[in-house]
């Protein structure tokens, strides 16, 4: 079983400023990892770390567009430069999108599909060496988008249905190497991703009307996470709404189309 509190491991945790990314970089801080981080804004991570009151020499702070493949390639020159291995990596970092196809400008879908689905290749590509060597943990954040349809969303489930034909087939290519890849699948998670989510003309969506279910807090989705990552899992349905749309999805797809507008549509 793997098992974080063992002892000290390299973690590298993308969109850590805040909410998933944040709760994250809390969870391993208290085991006593070493961690970087990656993000947009350094001072949200400044203000983390600080707040944290983590020693300087446990942390590395890297302000990243991570959909800039030769800035990815040389943070992570610089993470095992100062830490010598990576143990685990979290590929967090995520923007969305809720607009109709028809009126949808094709720039969201470049923009969306290179946050959530490039940026996370290059993350893991460069990575990956040294999680050979240290037979380490994959994590990459999804949704229930990734497996089902989601009405007006349709950039952002590209995104994430493309995230997991990557992760299955790299789990097929690693699993000999002894490296763990688990896809994790919330459905709504009470994080700023309002402030990252944009409408047709790529200008923040605002308030979303259409939330069915229960909005988890990011504390409850990290441990369950983690409980996934010690129980070797390669993919888990966070949620009681994630886990019956990934049944009703599949055995009866037109049933969860038709409750799936039902829910969201109020948003148009």
């Amino acid at each position: 079983m793997y098992n974080v509190k063992e002892h000290q491991k390299i973690v590298v945790i993308t969109g850590a400023g805040s909410g998933i990314g944040a709760e994250f970089v809390r969870y391993f801080n208290k085991r006593d990892c070493k961690i970087a981080l990656l993000d947009l804004s350094l001072d949200g991570m400044q203000c983390l770390v600080d707040d944290l009151h983590i020693l300087k020499e446990n942390y590395l702070l890297v302000e990243i567009d991570i959909t800039d493949e030769e800035k990815v390639k040389n943070a992570f020159k610089s993470i095992v430069n100062k830490f010598n291995s990576i143990d685990i990596l979290v590929n967090n970092a995520g923007i969305s999108q809720i607009s109709l196809f028809e009126k949808t400008d094709l720039s969201i879908f470049k923009k969306v599909m290179n946050v959530n689905f490039y940026g996370t290749v290059y993350c893991t590509k460069y990575a990956l060496p040294h999680l050979k060597r240290s037979k380490g943990q994959i994590i990459a954040l999804s949704s229930v988008a990734g497996f089902s349809p989601l009405y007006g969303r349709t950039a952002y489930s590209a995104s994430k249905h493309a995230l997991h034909g990557f992760m299955n087939s790299l789990q097929a290519e690693l699993r000999s190497d002894g490296i763990n890849v688990l896809l994790a699948c919330p459905s709504f998670v009470k994080t700023n991703i309002e402030d990252r989510t944009f409408n047709e003309q790529g200008l923040p969506f605002g308030e979303k009307k259409g939330t069915p279910g229960k909005v988890m807090t990011p504390n409850y989705v990290v441990s369950q996470i983690m409980k996934g990552v010690e129980k070797k899992k390669n993919i888990i349905y966070i949620s009681k709404i994630s886990k019956i749309s990934r049944v009703i999805s599949f055995f009866f797809p037109k049933l969860f189309e038709s409750k799936m507008i039902e829910r969201v549509k109020a948003d148009f």
